[in-house]
C-alpha cells in the first residue's frame, strides 16, 4: 500500500538513509538506481550526455552501450535507466518505474527491464504497486505495510494470511501467477 515503506526500504538499502536501527549487509558496490521522481527543470538546456554525466564519470562507451540497450538516445524519460546501467551494475533498484507509463508503455519498460536483467547478468529490485506484474514476473516477493507483512515465492505469498488481510481473499484468487 501507499506509505508502507518500499521507497523507504529500497533507500534504507542503497545507503541514502543512514540514521536507522538495526544493520544493512551489503553485498555489492555495483548498483543502479533509478528514483521513483527526480526533480531536474526539463527547460535547462542539458543535453543526454550531460546528465548521464552528472554523478558518475563514464566513458563515452559506457555511455554509449547504456543508452543503446536502453533505445533511448533521443528520449529523456528513459535516460534515468541507461544512466543507471551505464557502469553494468550487479543490482539494479527500480522505483515505480511505471508510473505516469500509459499501458503500452509499461509493456515495453518491463520488457526492457528483462532484456536488461538478461543482458547485463544483474539482479532487480523493483518496488512496484502492481500486484499483477510483481506476482507474475518476479522471482521473490517481499510484502511491506510498515515492515516486512510476508516474502518468498509469488505462489506461497499470495496463500500468507498477512497478504489476504492486506489485500483481501481475492487478490490471492484472481492475480495471475508465473513460475520462472
Amino acid at each position: 500500500p501507499n506509505g508502507s515503506g518500499k521507497s523507504t526500504t529500497a533507500k534504507i538499502a542503497l545507503g541514502i538513509y543512514k540514521n536507522i536501527e538495526g544493520k544493512v549487509q551489503k553485498f555489492t558496490d555495483k548498483v543502479g538506481y533509478v528514483p521513483q521522481k527526480i526533480s531536474i527543470d526539463w527547460t535547462l538546456p542539458i543535453r543526454v550526455i550531460d546528465f548521464m554525466l552528472l554523478t558518475e564519470n563514464l566513458s563515452n562507451d559506457q555511455i554509449n552501450v547504456a543508452l543503446n540497450l536502453t533505445g533511448v538516445e533521443h528520449l529523456k524519460d528513459k535516460v534515468l535507466i541507461a544512466r543507471a546501467i551505464a557502469k553494468q551494475p550487479e543490482l539494479l533498484v527500480l522505483d515505480e518505474p511505471v508510473q505516469g507509463v500509459d499501458f503500452k508503455g509499461e509493456i515495453a519498460l518491463y520488457t526492457l527491464i528483462k532484456k536488461i536483467s538478461e543482458t547485463l547478468n544483474c539482479g532487480i529490485l523493483l518496488i512496484s504497486h502492481d500486484l499483477h506484474v510483481v506476482m507474475s514476473a518476479t522471482d521473490f516477493v517481499v510484502c511491506l505495510n510498515g515492515h516486512v507483512c510476508c516474502s518468498g515465492k509469488p505462489h506461497v505469498v499470495v496463500q500468507n494470511e498477512k497478504y489476504k488481510e492486506l489485500f483481501g481473499d481475492r487478490a490471492s484468487n484472481i492475480l495471475s501467477l508465473y513460475e520462472h
